[in-house]
Formats: C-alpha cells, sequence, structure tokens
C-alpha cells in the first residue's frame, strides 16, 4: 500500500512500514518483506511525519540481533534515516496521538489533503497495531 500527499510520482527514497508480532527469533533482513507494508515516499514523511517519529527519541531499542550479532544497546538514542527504525505499540500510540492533537487544533490546521493522508495514516497504523506490537520504518536511503 501506498499513500502520497505531497510527494512525486517518480519519487525513489521512502520508508517503508513493515509490522510484526514479538518476540522476533531468528530475525533476517528478509522478514521485513514477509507482512503487508505501507510505503511513504520522502517528500511525504519529511513534510508530515518526521517530526512526530523523532519525537519518541531516546527510545527502546526492539531490533532483535541478526543471528551472527551480540544483542544491542537497550536505548535507540535517535531516528536513524538510513536504516530500520523498531518502534514498540506504546511509542506508536505516543505518534498517532500527536497526530490527532494537531488534527483537532483550529490553529495551523492542516489541508484538505494532508488530512486525508493523516486520516488514512492513522488509519493503517491503529488497523495493524490490533495483532502487532512493533512496526518497523525502514528506509531505502
Amino acid at each position: 500500500m501506498v499513500f502520497r500527499c505531497y510527494s512525486d510520482i517518480k519519487e525513489k527514497i521512502c520508508w517503508t512500514l513493515h509490522p510484526f508480532k514479538s518476540p522476533i527469533e531468528n530475525y533476517t533482513r528478509t522478514d521485513l518483506n514477509k507482512t503487508a507494508h505501507l510505503v511513504i515516499f520522502a517528500t511525504d514523511y519529511e513534510k508530515l511525519l518526521l517530526d512526530y517519529i523523532e519525537e519518541i527519541y531516546p527510545t527502546k531499542n526492539l531490533h532483535p540481533p541478526y543471528p551472527s550479532e551480540a544483542p544491542s544497546d537497550d536505548v535507540q538514542m535517535c531516528f536513524d534515516n538510513t536504516g530500520e527504525n523498531w518502534i514498540g505499540k506504546d511509542d506508536w500510540n505516543k505518534i498517532t496521538s500527536k497526530i490527532k492533537e494537531k488534527l483537532q487544533k483550529s490553529n495551523n490546521r492542516p489541508s484538505k489533503l494532508e488530512k486525508e493522508f493523516y486520516n488514512n495514516f492513522l488509519e493503517w497504523i491503529e488497523k495493524e497495531l490490533k495483532w502487532a506490537d512493533i512496526i518497523v520504518i525502514d528506509s531505502n536511503l
């Protein structure tokens, strides 16, 4: 699934959001493509989502180690624009609450197009969090 607001149809740089149920054992990078996912292109995530995502950091590091790696640190200090970001349900709830708060404010209202984007995004996140407890943001940057 792809959501667009301002992004050009020719954009290549994107985030892909992958829901997971934990615990995840014997994780490999190919596991990212085993669930339904959402694609959001750079113009849209930079203008509409990045600030909300960055607000939750530092956060608990939920990334399972690859089989050949030692476990990673308990805390992820900042959003990684070039790799995987394992974000738990509680943090997603913080993100969605902030977006909903913005949609309710009377000043600086989002445009109709932005509101449609946010509503679709919120609906997708909330639907996936009914079964998943982690949604990974993976970047192709």
